[in-house]
């Protein structure tokens, strides 16, 4: 890390020499002393909300296109079993992913670690997207028309497979700092999928959204694919002996960590496919196309607050001042952004098509207005990580989903799409009301946050390409990652 940082000194300075003085030159002094005062922050958060983005863009004009080549019902569906998939996939980790973030800097070898943690995800995937295939027809009519048939329950196991191990495998990049292995896997998964959606229409149907799920399916596969190609070349070993011992030492770490990624990602992840049992599954497209575009305003948050957990396991102390930057970041971009899609929102659902454009402009509207009271919730799980209070989090954000879940059925079963986001949006104002306060102590340097007990292994050098299984070079005493340890006693 000291010489990278040293080079990128050097090169800034060599830029800087060369460089014209004059306006130009002062207005970039203020962006570059702000990249050297948080650069751990912006570059982590950076390629992050790259891959998001851009996944974003691309996963925009795939929806748009299934809205044109699919009936509205048939998205409808393909969009509940999506969010099914993603859900599945998100159990099935088993909370591996955000243990994998903190536990590969600090071990070499690491191949070992990671295959069995994929294992583990693909196996536990397994389980739970043939379990779904099998009962949720039992549940409700419309699951029938989900995985009703062998070939569609068939299709769904897989792509609740791929997803947990894909989950994983991304979240384990973080780790490695390698995050151009899954900005590319993202990209080629995004690219393939939308390529194959007028294939899937056209030999497949609009039926229930087959379509759509075959070709998501497709895309994940084939992006497993190409970075198991590029990790080949790379020279990485694909297929290196699992270490369960050391992943069996994790387990009361990852228990902890699935407890809160369950609590955070269910609700996002069951709300559509609730709309498409309570409401219907035409409704349930045009809210999931407003619930897609909603999704923008959260990228720079929520990866700001990955990553803020990943430097303040490095450095607890530093865990004020980069909350404090986070929060002022997320404020300068995200409240341009609501006014922004708030005024285009109505023209952006058209390109879905009138439909969408007339049910799902006022729930659009507030969800956009949903932002304001979370981003503390956002911020407040990298402060409740970072501090080694998981299970404290973990039952706040179990609350939050309760009630979102909740209030997400009763006001769709009410009031159809608009009593829903209404609904919805209360319980966002009650739950900023009720994590803004730990995160501004945090901010001022009021909380407690755990310092590094002793020496560990560095995390992956930025200076050049890292892969699964590559050892890594010492760290300095003292910056060792033990926020991701639960305190005594819990979970």
């Amino acid at each position: 890390m000291t010489d990278t940082r040293a080079r990128s000194d050097a090169w800034t300075a060599a830029r800087g020499a060369c460089a014209p003085a004059g306006p130009l030159r002062s207005l970039r002094a203020p962006f570059m002393a702000v990249w050297h005062r948080h650069h751990d922050l912006l570059g982590g958060a950076s390629s992050l909300a790259g891959t998001t983005g851009v996944a974003a863009v691309l996963g925009f004009a795939y929806w748009a296109l299934a809205a044109r080549l699919f009936s509205q019902r048939a998205v409808g569906y393909g969009s509940a079993t999506v969010s099914a998939m993603t859900l599945l996939g998100t159990i099935g980790m088993l909370g591996l992913g955000t243990v994998l973030i903190g536990e590969l800097p600090r071990r070499s070898p690491r191949a070992g670690l990671l295959c069995a943690a994929l294992l583990a995800s693909g196996l536990g995937s397994l389980v739970l997207g043939l379990g779904f295939a099998v009962l949720a027809p039992h549940v409700s009519g419309r699951f029938r028309n989900i995985s009703g048939t062998p070939g569609q329950a068939a299709l769904f196991a897989a792509g609740v497979v791929l997803t947990g191990i894909t989950l994983v495998f991304d979240q384990a990049t973080i780790g490695l700092l390698r995050g151009g292995l899954q900005l590319s896997r993202n990209l080629a998964f995004a690219a393939v999928k939308l390529l194959a959606l007028p294939a899937a229409a056209i030999f497949l149907g609009h039926q229930f959204g087959v379509g759509i799920t075959l070709s998501w399916v497709v895309g994940t596969a084939l992006s497993v694919v190409a970075v198991a190609i590029r990790l080949r070349f790379a020279g990485a070993p694909l297929l290196p002996s699992p270490d369960w011992g050391v992943l069996r030492g994790l387990g009361k770490t990852a228990v902890a960590h699935n407890w809160l990624n369950l609590a955070i990602v269910v609700p996002r992840s069951l709300i559509p496919v609730l709309v498409t049992v309570v409401v219907s599954p035409s409704a349930n497209a045009a809210f999931y196309a407003a619930w897609t575009l909603s999704g923008f305003l959260y990228i720079v948050p929520t990866h700001l607050s990955t990553v803020l957990f990943a430097v303040a396991s490095a450095d607890p102390q530093a865990i004020a001042r980069k909350l404090r930057f986070t929060l002022r970041l997320s404020a300068l971009i995200g409240l341009p952004g609501m006014v922004i899609l708030g005024l285009t929102g109505h023209l952006v659902l058209s390109l879905f098509g009138a439909g969408y454009a007339r049910a799902a402009t006022l729930p659009l509207m507030l969800l956009v207005v949903g932002y304001l009271p979370t981003v503390p919730k956002v911020q407040y799980i990298a402060v409740c990580r970072a501090a080694g209070r998981i299970p404290r989090a973990a039952s706040v954000l179990t609350a939050a989903a309760i009630m979102e879940v909740t209030a997400a059925a009763a006001g769709g079963a009410s009031g159809g799409l608009r009593g829903l986001s209404l609904a919805l949006l209360g319980v966002f104002l009650v739950e900023g009301l009720v994590t803004t306060p730990a995160v501004l102590r945090a901010a001022i340097g009021h909380g407690r946050h755990r310092r590094a007990a002793s020496p560990a292994p560095a995390r992956a050098s930025l200076s050049a390409p890292r892969v699964p299984g590559a050892s890594a070079r010492p760290r300095r005493a003292g910056r060792a990652g033990t926020a991701l340890r639960p305190p005594a006693g819990s979970p």
